[in-house]
């Protein structure tokens, strides 16, 4: 894997790099810096680092560290997002526990799965806003991308959020930065599995947990494993079943459970919805303590999809885009040891199959 030295003030092309974000900047006031990034074809971690310093303050990358003393905080909002997903949730990080170093959970109100070895940087941002300055602390993986961000909202003990920044402070504050090209995904076996071996495995789940496991196996995608399966497992559906899942559980209060990540993260939503919105390509749940933006525009492929286990059937919805990705999956509310939520029963099974 090459590594890129990135982000020095004296290269041509940081210079380039700030006339045009300052051009995208004009001709699209408000536009974010994902998006940004996008459209000049750079990472976000690039676009970040040529802002001036007192905006933003690279930490060492001591991640336990950090999310230790964020437990501290109180009330924040945690945000995580693939390319056509943004889950955002307040709550208090609370109750941290890792696992070798590579893998890291927080469960409660701030249900988070990471999956640390991507988490390569972290940064905390300081941004002018209309109604003061927004606090966050933003992580990235090895190529720049964004993993998690964490904001501080009106509840947040700022006391402490500063002191963790200066007590994190890295003596490195230059512009630079060493960036990895962006991993390619391989499996070896798409195309290649029969119906029967994947179904045969998938037969003998007990825990949906086993799944990626599955897959490790076979070494096929998700989606893979999706369209070869069968039908008593996996059915395509129509694209809407993500919007009209979510406008019947608005309608009932169907508690459900809303999973949406990228390789470094998966952070989960568990309760009700209430403030729907549709704004152009983008569905919202706009509730206050959790909200969802989703760009449907990009889903290309949604499934109906059902993995035995001990506590018997468990049926999740499934969204990919065109490169293969998850992009957002939904489940009904239920803990280890609970039985599947009859009424998410029948609301998935009365969605339209292709």
């Amino acid at each position: 894997m090459s590594i890129q030295e990135v982000g020095s003030s004296s290269n041509e092309n940081a210079v380039a790099l700030k006339q045009g974000w300052n051009g995208l900047k004009e001709s699209e006031p408000g536009i974010r810096i994902r998006n940004a990034a996008e459209a000049l074809n750079v990472s976000e971690l690039e676009l970040l680092l040529i802002q001036p310093l007192e905006l933003r303050i690279r930490l060492r990358a001591e991640i336990e560290t950090i999310l230790k003393k964020v437990e501290t905080f109180g009330d924040v909002m945690a945000l995580s997002r693939n390319d056509h997903a943004v889950h955002e949730r307040k709550g208090v990080y609370k109750g941290l526990k890792v696992y070798g170093g590579a893998m890291g959970l927080y469960l409660g109100d701030i249900d988070l799965r990471m999956f640390l070895t991507h988490w390569q940087h972290v940064f905390a941002v300081s941004e002018s806003m209309s109604n003061g300055i927004r606090r966050s602390l933003q992580f990235f993986d090895g190529s720049g991308a964004a993993i998690h961000k964490i904001y501080a909202t009106d509840k947040t003990e700022v006391s402490k959020w500063d002191q963790l920044v200066e007590d994190m402070r890295d003596k490195d504050q230059t512009e630079r930065v060493s960036l990895q090209e962006s991993p390619q995904s391989r499996f070896a076996n798409i195309g290649k599995v029969t119906e029967q071996e994947v179904k045969e495995p998938w037969s003998k789940l007990t825990d949906v947990h086993e799944f990626n496991d599955l897959l490790k196996s076979l070494q096929i995608d998700r989606l893979e494993a999706l369209e070869k399966v069968g039908e008593e497992y996996a059915q395509p559906l129509h694209l809407n079943s993500v919007e009209r899942v979510l406008e019947a559980v608005a309608k009932t209060q169907l508690e459900i459970m809303v999973f949406v990540g990228n390789r470094g993260i998966v952070q989960i939503y568990t309760g009700s919805v209430s403030r729907l919105l549709r704004m152009n390509q983008w569905f919202n749940v706009l509730d206050p303590q959790f909200s969802l933006h989703l760009n449907t525009a990009k889903i290309t492929s949604c499934w109906r999809v059902k993995r035995p286990s001990k506590d018997g059937m468990i049926t999740s919805i499934e969204c990919f885009n065109a490169k293969r990705e998850l992009v957002i999956s939904l489940f009904g509310a239920r803990k280890p040891g609970q039985r599947e939520l009859e009424g998410w029963q029948q609301l998935t099974g009365e969605l339209e199959a292709l």
